[in-house]
């Protein structure tokens, strides 16, 4: 999270006694352990590795997609939040938010003018029922929206458009697969949500030419699985135990859905890039992300590497897809003994690697 952007919101959550909801995002990374724990604090997070850091602080934390059913209307003295990257989680939050707070609670919204913060904040202001503007502070703005002691929670005729983001949606566009198409459902607060990756599609397909050459993995992993898009291309592949793991709970739901809806059995759980997976798989599938939150992070596609190195058995395969600039080659180096770029479109590159 950015300094400036941290302290507004961390000032606030240290120096606040009330009944808080922190609501932590992939942007709160680290923070938890700044934030002494205490009874009348809760923090909900759609990200495992942020829960489990909370949970490891001594935090009351819980780990769901902004799942707020057991929160009673008008409960709350005060709400955190940074505000997201995804339009649909912001509105749904800042609905929730009308409903769980107190009439007179506080809602401190904290980001940066990319964010969108400020019309945010004019959006939220009158959701609320009080006008409050966005205060600038360097980089960073912070907004302290209190709820009208006018505005109720169980009145609906006020609230933002968060595309029903509480519930998955089966999307238009089939997936093909193997002459097959298959239905499949997504929801907005993960990578790619409504669409097929490129490069992913990109890396299934020389997944296939690879194998057919071969032979087809008996167990496979595929990492940072988000909905389950590669997972669900190996319907054919024969004779192989599935496993897929992801960090958002977003994905982890969709997932879940559509491995279902294919009747596949997967191994699917929540962890942070595998890291606390033990065993060990002859196929590994990976389009690791490059960005933290806002900010570009390349630390991410390392962390998925050596986890990577870690999951792929002896004379197993690894194969990454990236964008074309990343030096994934010089970053694998570390982890991996044979290295081979199986493609390069101009966009993305398969990447190839064993021990």
């Amino acid at each position: 999270m950015n300094d400036s952007v941290s302290s507004l919101l961390l000032n606030f959550l240290q120096n606040n006694d009330e009944q808080t909801l922190w609501i932590a995002d992939e942007n709160a990374l680290g923070t938890a352990a700044t934030v002494s724990p205490r009874p009348s604090l809760v923090i909900v997070s759609n990200r495992f590795d942020i829960y489990t850091q909370a949970i490891e602080q001594g935090h009351n934390a819980q780990f769901s997609d902004y799942d707020f059913s057991a929160i009673e209307d008008e409960s709350l003295d005060a709400i955190a939040y940074r505000v997201s990257k995804e339009r649909a989680v912001v509105h749904h939050v800042a609905n929730e938010a009308r409903r769980t707070l107190k009439p007179g609670g506080i809602l401190r919204l904290v980001g940066e003018k990319y964010d969108g913060i400020k019309g945010y904040t004019d959006k939220i202001s009158k959701l609320l029922g009080v006008k409050s503007p966005a205060k600038k502070y360097g980089n960073s703005y912070v907004a302290e929206l209190k709820k009208s002691e006018q505005t109720r929670a169980d009145t609906s005729d006020k609230v933002l458009d968060d595309k029903q983001y509480a519930e998955l949606r089966q999307i238009d566009q089939l997936i093909s697969n193997q002459g097959s198409e298959l239905a499949w459902w997504s929801k907005p607060g993960q990578f790619g949500w409504n669409k097929t990756d490129q490069g992913s599609a990109l890396l299934i397909q020389q997944a296939e030419v690879l194998f057919a050459q071969t032979r087809y993995p008996s167990r496979v992993m595929d990492l940072g699985c988000g909905y389950g898009y590669l997972t669900l291309m190996t319907t054919d592949w024969p004779h192989t135990l599935r496993f897929a793991t992801d960090n958002n709970a977003a994905a982890i739901a969709s997932a879940k859905r559509n491995f279902e809806a294919a009747g596949l059995n997967v191994t699917l759980v929540a962890d942070d890039c595998g890291s606390s997976i033990q065993e060990e798989f002859d196929c590994l599938l990976c389009n690791p992300p490059f960005h933290q939150g806002f900010a570009h992070d390349s630390s991410l596609t390392q962390k998925f590497l050596a986890n990577a190195a870690r999951l792929t058995a002896t004379q197993g395969v690894a194969l990454f897809v990236v964008n074309q600039f990343i030096p994934l080659e010089k970053m694998a180096a570390k982890y991996f003994r044979n290295i081979d770029k199986l493609v390069d479109d101009g966009h993305f590159k398969v990447v190839a690697l064993k021990h």
